[in-house]
């Protein structure tokens, strides 16, 4: 996990552009993905009744710009709708909960050719919403790390496939969508991770 940290650090502090360096140029990509994975608790330790999340299509905007003729530096933003499964010890009047993922980052190239690969990574925030009244939105600090590609349509067109970890901060065994001093969510661990793939078009200007 530290190596993740470090990682997603490096590829984030190493890819914002400076004053000093004129950007080579800008890309912009609309995404859409499928994200998956993220379970929380409906009681503390050590009962552990799981409520998972559904597994729906995500929808993103990935910003990016050349911050050296191989590095980028990215500002990516992946939203998606999801709900709660029902289980013991918890039931809502609205399990619906929105997602949205809001990071800084960058890609380095660690292949060329025909299908050229790049690591991914950024860190930045996580906000949810949930619909039910009684519980409480949470925005928590996140990091993501992955693996994109890019195969070039034409000279400002390109198709991008991407696929990103993401790991957002609790703190161990504690209440989470608290409102009104209802807590009926918990987290049993320090990170909280989901998964997503996804594919876009690029737009190089």
């Amino acid at each position: 996990m530290r190596v993740v940290i470090a990682i997603a650090g490096v590829l984030a502090l190493t890819s914002m552009p400076s004053m000093a360096k004129q950007a080579l140029n800008f890309e912009i990509t609309p995404l859409i993905g499928y994200r998956f994975g993220g379970n929380f608790d409906s009681s503390k330790e050590p009962e552990h009744h799981r409520i998972k999340l559904s597994e729906e299509t995500s929808y993103g905007l990935l910003t990016a710009w050349s911050f050296d003729r191989e590095r980028q530096g990215e500002f990516l933003i992946s939203h998606y709708n999801t709900s709660f499964s029902q289980s013991d010890g918890f039931s809502a009047s609205n399990s619906d909960l929105s997602i949205t993922y809001a990071h800084i980052g960058g890609n380095v190239p660690i292949s060329d050719g025909f299908m050229p690969f790049y690591i991914a990574g950024g860190f930045g925030l996580t906000h949810f919403v949930p619909k039910d009244e009684q519980l409480g939105n949470e925005t928590r600090f996140s990091i993501n790390i992955g693996l994109a590609t890019k195969f070039e349509l034409s000279e400002h067109i390109s198709l991008r496939l991407d696929s990103r970890i993401y790991g957002t901060f609790f703190n161990s065994n504690s209440a989470i969508f608290c409102k009104q001093d209802t807590c009926a969510i918990y987290i049993s661990s320090d990170i909280w991770f989901q998964s997503e793939v996804s594919a876009g078009l690029t737009y190089r200007f």
